[in-house]
């Protein structure tokens, strides 16, 4: 894995976890809290989401091949979650993917900065499978542990702006979300894009010649 390799893991990554979509969550669940706890809050879940990070990046490679299921078809399922994210994202909304109906309900309750704040908001399903298709883009133990560098500074950028949740939505305000969302959508759906392309060229090589 080359430098820019490594720039380019960390901002799909970053775009992908889209913190900027658990600041009204951590708004919601802080609201009765003091500035501290607040942020305590905050770095509970940027610990979470590293941990998560890691764990599938170590073993989430080896639990696919025990359930005999191919990387070109996580891929393309992968891309799939991502394009849909994307459009979420250009559209100023949440994706539906990232939550359940009963996880919807828990979101408006006093909830936990584990639950469903780093998962599955911010640690999601398309999450995991960028950091399973890149460990598998890029083998070997010295990759893994770049990979897994790149996780944990996606973690610590994640804590960081909700350590400063409250002050951001100040200075941001609602359009100022919803403008970053639309540009992080734009970006995230020709990553989608090319995730798809990828896994249908090794099911159908001859697409590769069109």
């Amino acid at each position: 894995m080359s430098f820019s390799d490594f720039i380019n893991h960390f901002v799909t990554l970053l775009v992908i976890a889209n913190p900027l979509s658990a600041l009204p969550v951590i708004l919601r669940i802080t609201r009765n809290q003091s500035l501290e706890e607040k942020r305590h809050t905050g770095r509970t879940c940027a610990i979470a989401v590293m941990i998560i990070f890691i764990v599938v990046t170590w073993i989430g490679s080896p639990l696919l091949a025990i359930l005999g299921i191919k990387l070109q078809s996580f891929q393309i399922a992968g891309g799939l979650i991502l394009l849909t994210i994307a459009f979420s994202m250009l559209n100023a909304e949440e994706s539906p993917i990232k939550l359940s109906p009963d996880e919807q309900a828990q979101r408006r309750s006093d909830m936990g900065a584990i639950v469903p704040l780093a998962m599955p908001i911010i640690a999601g399903p398309a999450t995991m499978t960028t950091l399973i298709v890149s460990v598998n883009e890029f083998p070997g133990l010295l990759n893994q542990l770049l990979i897994s560098l790149s996780a944990i500074l996606v973690a610590l950028a994640m804590g960081a702006l909700l350590y400063f949740a409250a002050h951001l939505e100040k200075i941001l305000g609602i359009q100022g979300v919803n403008i970053i969302n639309r540009v992080g959508g734009l970006i995230l759906a020709a990553l989608a894009i090319q995730m798809l392309a990828s896994g249908m060229l090794i099911f159908f090589p001859g697409l590769g010649r069109i």
